[in-house]
């Protein structure tokens, strides 16, 4: 966990979860994934059968987030993160991994995000929990879309 909020798996920040659709085909799981992704009007990156059984849809969500103490605008970075789905017959496993955090002159990955500004700068937790919660609600919507 980084700071014992953003799930880690192996240094990245990585969320990543199987579920089971009983009765729902492979063509039903993607139709709803994608969308799923119309409805939040991501860009599907990548849409493409891996083999018979495997199907994978990719895409890049973008969102806003308030870095620091005070709601001042230049305080909100763009946070960038990719969504990938795996489906099979009545399973599919989402994957939001590959963060970063978007500045005017730089791309940072958010798992050293600030760590390298002022040697005895304290992250920012409100900051990962925010993003925490971000990330929880587009997992809750795309669970409850996958289930239609």
């Amino acid at each position: 966990m980084l700071l014992d909020i953003l799930p880690l798996k192996g240094q990245k920040v990585v969320y990543t979860k199987v579920h089971e659709v009983i009765d729902a085909s492979k063509l039903q799981l993607s139709e709803n994934a994608q969308a799923w992704f119309q409805e939040h009007e991501l860009r599907i990156a990548h849409n493409q059968a891996l083999d018979e059984r495997h199907h994978q849809i990719e895409g890049e969500l973008q969102f806003q987030e308030l870095w620091g103490p005070n709601d001042f605008p230049e305080l909100y970075k763009s946070v960038y993160c990719t969504i990938g789905l795996t489906l099979i017959n009545e399973r599919y496993q989402y994957q939001i991994s590959n963060f970063i955090v978007k500045e005017p002159q730089s791309e940072i990955q958010l798992e050293i995000y600030k760590m390298d500004q002022k040697k005895l700068q304290k992250y920012n937790p409100d900051f990962y929990k925010r993003i925490d919660a971000k990330i929880k609600s587009i997992i809750a919507s795309l669970e409850l879309k996958m289930m239609e």
